[in-house]
């Protein structure tokens, strides 16, 4: 009987060596190989590469264990073709190595936009908004006889425009409304004999 006391604290105590390496040990090395794999705690700092051209952003930012990606092209006033203007994460961001920093690139063709279908179709008020939305510039409202507010044209360096066609954004453009003042209409002669 003594012996088989003897034989089940042996297990016992083994049973417990094994749980507490199961529960301690086990899990302190995989956190160990994850911290290791991860790199965790090893942050490199994004470079400034805006206003570089595209292959000098490329070589800092290989310089710097970090990878690049083109999500966009847009238009810049004075910005070179194929220029960076917006990166995301911005400079001076900790990132970890291998990161893939996201370029907007400048293009050289200025975005355009389908003037929205506001001729003879709606109020000033509704242009407005319209047309401010599409991405445009009100640069004036030009008043002529007709019903109030109702827009007649739209024009664009001094061209009238027509509904759906494609004009730089942020173009500047002219309403042409009425201004309450009724139209002179000519009246048909009518024959008097007609109606006999």
């Amino acid at each position: 009987m003594k012996q088989n006391t003897k034989r089940n604290i042996r297990l016992l105590l083994i049973n417990l060596v094994a749980m507490i390496a199961v529960v301690v040990i086990i899990p302190y090395i995989v956190l160990l190989w994850i911290d290791s794999y991860t790199h965790h705690g090893e942050t490199y700092s994004v470079p400034d590469v805006c206003g570089m051209q595209l292959e000098e952003a490329k070589e800092l930012l290989r310089k710097s264990n970090l990878d690049l990606e083109i999500i966009d092209y847009k238009y810049k006033k004075g910005a070179a073709e194929n220029e960076v203007v917006e990166q995301m994460p911005v400079a001076n961001a900790r990132v970890k190595q291998g990161r893939k920093i996201m370029l907007t690139m400048s293009s050289k063709s200025k975005p355009v936009a389908a003037i929205p279908s506001v001729i003879d179709n709606c109020s000033l008020r509704e242009a407005e908004a319209r047309l401010k939305a599409a991405g445009f510039v009100i640069a004036d409202v030009v008043t002529i006889e007709g019903e109030k507010d109702w827009v007649y044209a739209v024009k664009y360096n001094g061209r009238e425009l027509v509904n759906g066609e494609n004009v730089p954004r942020e173009a500047k453009l002219v309403i042409v409304v009425g201004s309450g003042e009724k139209r002179v209409v000519d009246e048909a002669v009518i024959d008097e004999g007609y109606f006999e």
